[in-house]
């Protein structure tokens, strides 16, 4: 048995990492994301700032929703840009945090072994919410990244975020996992340098696609997202996700841009 399988390299280097990361902390105190308050990943304030439920209807064919933690404005906005354009990985376990807690009040699992979740009873009924009683597993499917994107910020930066969303969620009851099965292949341009929802919905239009199939139709199917702008995207991974079988599908997004009359 190598030193490999006895776990002791990676517990190394694990520990390399952290002491690395504690000397770097050290020499150059980092600040909050969104408002660059000293020693914070995300402050108590900007935290706060998601831990709304903000609803946004899909243009897809029956009634499907979005919920976001926020708007996508001020210190919110700056965040996720830190974290998606500037490679600041340790909003991670932040956002994660504050996904699970949406998660929370928007899933309502009726399990063999337990009742429904303490906060959703808690909570109003939220509009365009499936109907998931007898559901026994939720499923956290990241939105695609195109090729190109990923190449430029070295990572898919849902997968992760999905991952740590699904492992508070277990934490709290809520049987989870992750399912990247959606794929968006083709597609030329940023989404930011596309105007409009038509221009939106052509640019990606038939470039979703899922890889393999939803296992258990009585899952509920979350897609999650970091920005919802129009809704195409997800509308667009919503109908992928139907035709691999998913049932009931709702949205998941950090936040949403504010809607303009």
């Amino acid at each position: 048995m190598n030193m490999f399988d006895m776990g002791i390299i990676p517990t190394m280097a694990r520990t390399l990492r952290t002491l690395a990361l504690g000397f770097r902390d050290l020499l150059l105190p980092r600040g909050c994301a969104g408002c660059d308050a000293p020693d914070e990943v995300l402050c108590p304030r900007c935290v706060a700032r998601f831990d709304g439920a903000h609803i946004r209807s899909l243009p897809v064919k029956g009634k499907t929703c979005c919920y976001a933690c926020a708007r996508y404005e001020g210190a919110s906005r700056r965040a996720i840009l830190a974290w998606k354009d500037h490679g600041d990985e340790e909003c991670d376990g932040a956002f994660a945090c504050c996904l699970a807690r949406l998660a929370l009040k928007v899933i309502k699992v009726i399990d063999t072994n337990q009742t429904a979740i303490d906060d959703v009873q808690a909570m109003p009924q939220i509009a365009g919410m499936p109907d998931i009683r007898g559901m026994r597993d939720v499923l956290l499917v990241p939105a695609p990244s195109s090729p190109a994107s990923m190449r430029r910020r070295g990572r898919w930066q849902m997968a992760p975020l999905a991952k740590r969303t699904a492992r508070m969620l277990n934490d709290s009851g809520v049987r989870t996992r992750v399912c990247p099965i959606l794929r968006l292949e083709g597609v030329r341009g940023r989404s930011v340098q596309t105007s409009g929802s038509l221009a939106r919905s052509k640019r990606i239009q038939g470039h979703v696609r899922a890889v393999g199939a939803i296992d258990d139709e009585s899952a509920l199917v979350v897609i999650m997202d970091d920005i919802v702008t129009t809704g195409t995207t997800m509308g667009q991974c919503v109908t992928a996700l139907r035709a691999a079988g998913a049932r009931h599908v709702v949205g998941l997004a950090l936040a949403c841009t504010p809607v303009r009359r």
